[in-house]
């Protein structure tokens, strides 16, 4: 039976909800409202105690006030602040510099380094066009010595500051196989070569990538067509001490590799997510792993994590720097410019990443010699692309093996509908993952 309800009463189960609805909506207000006061006090309080310092450092101190460096530092001082070392204040000719980088240009010598078994300052890269390329500096140089001072005597952070702060020209000697030679460098802006390919095996193709800016997307489209154009079967993409640089063109290259799907998304401060980046329909049907470690930063590993998050490939090496946060550069009205980090990305792997980091499906290290040599390593020498390359040698055969077995299907129910042998190749590969991961940690050591 229906119990019916007065009018008086359902009028005053309205204004009851009303009144707690009204008292919910001010609690709420009054909470935000004490949170920003309380945020704008702090603030009162920092500007009231630099000021005080300002007043006593002005009536006090005996030595000059250099207004501008005072700005810079008092800049510098408040990003580093903010305990996150992914943030940064920069002056006007970094920031023109960092959008340079961001475009495919650098000014500069043109060489990665790091000190060397003996101590020395040993050339790991020398990018293609730049002073260090042109002056014949080749990667296994060692640098032994700095404006003439031996690198030894002073050490090899004291050498790499003295390469810093000599500009535009820096003095070295350099000693290739014994040999020595004098150089004189000078700084210059250059086109970055982001990108190296080359066939290794049976015919597999390389391509390492050693950031993402601007130019890396087209880079890497030249390396693979003329890969493809060798007929490989197979590719690893090498994202080894890639410091990552801008996500965008990363997620560039990763539309070009993989089918229609989400590939960033970011979440703000507010908790807010948003997809970033897509990829469209058109794919590379080709067997494909990635090696990465603890060099492989920002968006290597966002480019990491997606390609394996697809299924498109696997990953080998060492875990990687574990930054996943996303930075934007703003300019002030001063030339000069802010680093801020203003979100986390994700990619929904959450199985293959741990605080931040990108796990590798097949755990391979480097012994200490390998890591100070890892530029100077053969192919036959590297552990981690020899185990990534056993691994693609086992996809290779088993898509063999599912194309000549949908051959013998197609023969015999003589039908012209096939399914794709690179699929179930995948699905093969898969059911002995846990196998073979475990026989290439065996193998690493």
């Amino acid at each position: 039976m229906n119990k019916k309800i007065s009018l008086g009463m359902a009028v005053s189960i309205a204004a009851i909800v009303a009144a707690f609805a009204v008292v919910i909506t001010y609690t709420a207000a009054i909470r935000v409202f004490d949170s920003r006061m309380s945020s704008v006090t702090e603030r009162q309080n920092m500007y009231q105690v630099l000021s005080e310092i300002d007043m006593k450092v002005r009536q006090n101190y005996y030595g000059e006030i250099s207004e501008n460096y005072l700005q810079k530092k008092l800049s510098q001082g408040y990003v580093l602040g903010l305990d996150d070392p992914y943030c940064g204040y920069l002056s006007a000719d970094e920031y023109q510099l960092a959008l340079s980088e961001s475009l495919g240009y650098t000014f500069g010598l043109g060489m990665d380094v790091d000190r060397s078994t003996e101590g020395y300052i040993l050339v790991n890269v020398v990018y293609k066009g730049s002073p260090a390329d042109k002056a014949g500096i080749k990667a296994g140089d060692q640098i032994v010595t700095v404006e003439g001072k031996d690198v030894l005597t002073v050490g090899y952070d004291k050498a790499i500051s003295l390469i810093a702060d000599a500009s535009p020209k820096v003095s070295v000697v350099l000693s290739r196989s014994g040999k020595k030679s004098a150089y004189e460098l000078t700084r210059s802006k250059f086109e970055t070569n982001s990108i190296s390919f080359r066939e290794t095996g049976e015919h597999i193709g390389v391509i390492k990538i050693y950031e993402f800016n601007a130019k890396t997307p087209e880079q890497f489209n030249s390396a693979l067509n003329k890969l493809r154009n060798k007929t490989i079967t197979g590719l690893i993409i090498d994202l080894r001490d890639n410091d990552g640089n801008n996500y965008e063109y990363a997620c560039e290259i990763l539309d070009t590799l993989l089918p229609a799907g989400k590939l960033m998304s970011v979440t703000d401060k507010d908790g807010n997510s948003s997809i970033r980046y897509t990829s469209d329909t058109k794919f590379i049907d080709l067997p494909m792993e990635v090696l990465i470690n603890e060099g492989t930063d920002g968006a290597a590993e966002l480019f990491a994590a997606v390609m394996t998050n697809y299924g498109y490939a696997e990953s080998f090496g060492t875990s990687t720097a574990g930054h996943d946060t996303v930075q934007e550069l703003f300019q002030l009205s001063n030339g000069c410019a802010v680093r801020i980090t203003t979100g986390r990305w994700s990619d929904d792997v959450s199985e293959m990443m741990s605080e931040g980091k990108v796990v590798p499906q097949f755990e391979v290290g480097l012994t200490s010699y390998q890591k100070t040599n890892r530029y100077l390593l053969s192919d036959e020498s590297d552990p981690q692309l020899q185990t990534a390359l056993d691994r693609l040698y086992s996809t290779i055969a088993a898509i063999k093996e599912a194309q000549e077995e949908e051959e013998d299907e197609v023969s015999e129910s003589d039908t012209t509908t096939t399914t794709s042998a690179t699929t179930k190749a995948t699905e093969t590969t898969k059911k002995t993952t846990a196998k073979t991961t475990a026989k290439s940690k065996k193998k690493s050591g």
